[in-house]
Parts: structure tokens; C-alpha cells; sequence
């Protein structure tokens, strides 16, 4: 039987626990909370919105359809006017991303420097906003940003719009039959001008899906962008209606009277605007005097080398079995099951688990690299195109406690994946982190009642070394007892009569 837990083991574990459900662990970071290190300027409201920026920068890095995940951090070096973007993906940084991020980059720094230029010394920082530049000039620049991305990014979007724009339609259309359009107001009228505008630009990019080696058009082009942009804001009124549930109110209402589950409208229009609204950030970004530094300086790019580690799981039930005698320290009739469950979801008994890339970085930007970056910190914040999972949510609490540095993501969305892979596969962060997903795996048998608790345990005293009768003493004391239930009624029964 086997004596040490290997964490690789027990993601897997999880994985099959949870079988795509979310587990409960929490989902969202507060920067309340977190001293935001190596930031940008002194300034924790400034430091803070460029979370969003670092996740936008990320979400636009991503161009294939599936299987991609891409995160970035970043370091300023404000006396060498330096800046570097250090990128990971799960599988290999490609020079085809670099490449699309260094030249996204550099045309956010013209429009920036567009933006300065306009404001020629008027802005007040009191002031809420800057001065805007020529509406000519900076729809030029915005909308030849949004086509280099859109470009880039097409597949992905693409299939978001094939998996949410049909059943968008339907809802659309199934709404305005229960109600008179002339009449539609408040939080409906925004959800039809919003679905208007999305299709609208669906309709033109997908031209390009269509037919890839066509091009757009610059009136075509104008028309996505515009269509895009008006999207967003008519969203953002529809997300936030009734504190942020009358998508789910009014997806209930229709879902009832067609006696089907509620569409999900809420995830359909994040999912249609996510690509616009992370380009609108970034021009958000570009706008901001207070961000300007970091657009300001030279930009260095660096790319994480891909890494894996090639894993053995058990792959017979007897070997999963007592793996999980192990885990629960202790054998449990549901055990059985399980393993065979197990045996048959994981087969074979090798794995290529790859280091997930928010993991694969903050390890990349801890480490020592023999360059002058290793002497600028790190922005505590982790930029990242999807959410953690709960793998690495639990890697970089573990990391934060060991290393003593602090690293985030903007939250986990709570699943487990198979395969995944850890940074490092010795020291103490090992077996911290083995133990911290063994108590959330012990916690959630205890909650199904699979487990008894800690309470309930009959395991040893909490005092240390057990106090107990020998074993021919407690031979000895069972016999006597025997001897007097025996003699208060034979059967026992006796035994307990009322005195």
C-alpha cells in the first residue's frame, strides 16, 4: 500500500469527484485584501484597474477555438523606463502570439500618445475624465485596433457565436411574441437593442468564417465595430438590471411557459461580448493619464517554456482501492465502487500532464533566469483568459504561504481538470499542497456522508500516545462485564431495567 499521496493522484481524484460540477470552494478575489506588489504607480486604485487591463491582454491572445489558455504578467522598471509582458499557455507560446501581442501593444502606445497630444497639458487630475481627441482621428485608430484582434481571434470567436447566437435568436424572438415591441421598455427594450447590435456584427464577421480568405470591407468593418461597441453598452444596462439577476428573472419567466430549462442569457451575452468588451478595456487603457507610464516605456516581450510531467496513476481497481484506503485512512464500503470508477475513467496508467500556465508563470517569474529582470519585481497580479481552476487555485495559495511572495488570478471557477501537472515535483510546496486538496476531497465525503468527521472518528486520543487497558486487560474486563449482564438476566435485557 502505497505511504505518500502524490498530488498528481489526488487532482485526479477530484477531477472524478466532481465529474465537471464546481466544487465550493470561493470564487472571487477581493484587492482589499491583497498588497499589490511591483505595481505600476503608487497607487492602489491605479494598481487595481490594471487587473482588467492584464486579463484583456490575455483574453486577446487567444485565437484557437479550443484547448487555450493564455496568462501574462507584468513588470515595470520606471528608472530604465523599461517594461516587460512575460506570457504562458498551457502548451507552447507560439512567435505567431508574441508577435500579435508586441504589435497590439505598440498601437495602443500610438493611440495613447494620441490621447496626450489632445490633452496638451488641460487635464485636471481631479477631473473624472480627459479631454477627448478628434472623433475622426481616434475612431480610426480604435477600429484598426479592433480588426487586428477580431482578425486574430477569429476562430475563437467564431465558436462562441456558432455555440450562443442561434439560441439568442430563438429567445429573442419567442420574447417579442409575448410581448408588443411598441411597448417593450426599461431592461426589455435594452436586451433588444443589445441583441440587435450583436447579431448585427455577427452577421458581418461571419463573412469571414464563411469564406476565410475573403476580406471585409472598410464599410464592413466600420459596421462591426460599431455594432460591437453599441453592444457593449446596452450589456452592461442588461447585466446589471434588478442587481444583476433580470436576465435570470426574465429567462425564468420564458423558460415556464415553454416548460424547458431557462436559457442561459446572462452567459450568452458575456460570451458574444467578451471579445469587445476586453478590446474596449484596452482602450480604456490607452485613454487613461494615469496607466500612461506603462505604455510609455520600451516594451520587452518573453514567452514561459512549455512545460510536463509525464505521470503514472494506478490503473488497476485494487491498486485504486488502496489508494484510497490511504487517502480516507481507513477502509469505507464506498471504496470499492469508486475504484472501479476510477480504473475505468483514467486507463492507462501514463499521463503528459501539462503545467497550467498561471502556475507555469508565477514559477517562470519567482525563479532566477540570469537576466536584468530578475532583479525587477513582479506585478502581484496574474492576467488570465479563462478562470483558475481549482488545481491551481490551490498550487498558488500553496505557493503564496511557502514563498513568501504574493501572486493572483482574478478568481477559480471552482472545476477540476485531468490531466494537470504542478511546476515543481519536489520540495516542501509538494506535499503542503497533496495535503490541502486530501482535506478538501476528506471534506466534501463528509458532506455527501460518505465519511464520518473528525468528531465521530474513533482514530486515536488528541492527548498524543494512547492510554488505553492492554490487551489482556481489556480481555479481562469484557469477560467480567459478560459475567454481570449474565447474572442481571442472561439475555441482557435485564441489564437495563429501570433500577
Amino acid at each position: 500500500m502505497a505511504t505518500k499521496l502524490d498530488p498528481h493522484h489526488l487532482v485526479a481524484l477530484m477531477c472524478y469527484t466532481f465529474k465537471d460540477n464546481q466544487d465550493s470552494s470561493p470564487r472571487r478575489l477581493d484587492p482589499s485584501l491583497h498588497s499589490l506588489q511591483g505595481g505600476i504607480v503608487d497607487s492602489h486604485e491605479t494598481n487595481v484597474r490594471t487587473f482588467r487591463i492584464l486579463d484583456a491582454l490575455a483574453h486577446i491572445s487567444v485565437s484557437r477555438k479550443e484547448s487555450q489558455v493564455v496568462a501574462i504578467g507584468l513588470q515595470l522598471n520606471s528608472r530604465k523606463q523599461e517594461i516587460r509582458l512575460t506570457v504562458a499557455e498551457n502548451e507552447k507560446v507560439t512567435d505567431g502570439l508574441v508577435n500579435h501581442l508586441t504589435k497590439i501593444w505598440r498601437k495602443l502606445q500610438v493611440l495613447s500618445v494620441e490621447y496626450e497630444k489632445n490633452r496638451g497639458g488641460r487635464w485636471d487630475k481631479s477631473e473624472l475624465r480627459s479631454p477627448e481627441m478628434p472623433k475622426k482621428v481616434g475612431r480610426s485608430l480604435k477600429m484598426g485596433i479592433f480588426r487586428d484582434i477580431y482578425q486574430y481571434s477569429l476562430e475563437k470567436q467564431m465558436r462562441r457565436i456558432d455555440k450562443w447566437s442561434k439560441g439568442l435568436r430563438r429567445f429573442m424572438k419567442e420574447l417579442l411574441k409575448r410581448r408588443v415591441f411598441l411597448h417593450l421598455q426599461g431592461f426589455e427594450l435594452s436586451l433588444y437593442k443589445a441583441v440587435v447590435a450583436l447579431l448585427l456584427a455577427v452577421e458581418v464577421v461571419s463573412k469571414l468564417h464563411d469564406n476565410p480568405k475573403d476580406q471585409l470591407t472598410e464599410s464592413e468593418w466600420e459596421l462591426a465595430y460599431s455594432q460591437s461597441i453599441l453592444a457593449n453598452k446596452h450589456v452592461k444596462i442588461v447585466l446589471a438590471d434588478r442587481k444583476e439577476s433580470g436576465c435570470e428573472i426574465l429567462a425564468q419567466e420564458l423558460g415556464d411557459h415553454l416548460s424547458q430549462d431557462p436559457f442561459q442569457l446572462r452567459r450568452a451575452l458575456e460570451k458574444l461580448t467578451s471579445l469587445s468588451r476586453h478590446i474596449e478595456t484596452l482602450f480604456g487603457f490607452a485613454h487613461s493619464p494615469r496607466l500612461r507610464p506603462a505604455l510609455r516605456y520600451r516594451l520587452f516581450t518573453s514567452a514561459v517554456p512549455k512545460k510536463a510531467h509525464t505521470v503514472e496513476l494506478p490503473t488497476s481497481p485494487e491498486e485504486w482501492k488502496s489508494f484510497l484506503e490511504v487517502a480516507c485512512d481507513k477502509h469505507y464500503d464506498f471504496q470499492e465502487t469508486h475504484a472501479v470508477e476510477l480504473a475505468e475513467s483514467f486507463g492507462s496508467s501514463k499521463w503528459v500532464c501539462p503545467v497550467h500556465c498561471e502556475c507555469g508563470l508565477i514559477q517562470y517569474l519567482h525563479a532566477k533566469q540570469g537576466n536584468q529582470w530578475d532583479y525587477v519585481p513582479p506585478f502581484s497580479y496574474i492576467g488570465v483568459s479563462k478562470l483558475s481552476c481549482s488545481a491551481c487555485r490551490i498550487w498558488i495559495e500553496t505557493f503564496n504561504e511557502q514563498s513568501g511572495r504574493r501572486f493572483y488570478t482574478r478568481c477559480s471557477h471552482g472545476k477540476w481538470y485531468w490531466p494537470w501537472g504542478i511546476p515543481r515535483t519536489e520540495g516542501p510546496l509538494v506535499g503542503v499542497m497533496a495535503r490541502k486538496v486530501l482535506d478538501e476531497y476528506l471534506a466534501y465525503l463528509e458532506s455527501h456522508k460518505l465519511l464520518r468527521s473528525n468528531l465521530e472518528s474513533s482514530c486515536g486520543s488528541s492527548d498524543g500516545a494512547s492510554h488505553g487497558l492492554s490487551d489482556d486487560d481489556e480481555k479481562d474486563a469484557e469477560a467480567v462485564g459478560a459475567a454481570i449482564v449474565q447474572d442481571r438476566g442472561g439475555g441482557g435485557l435485564g441489564f437495563f431495567d429501570d433500577k
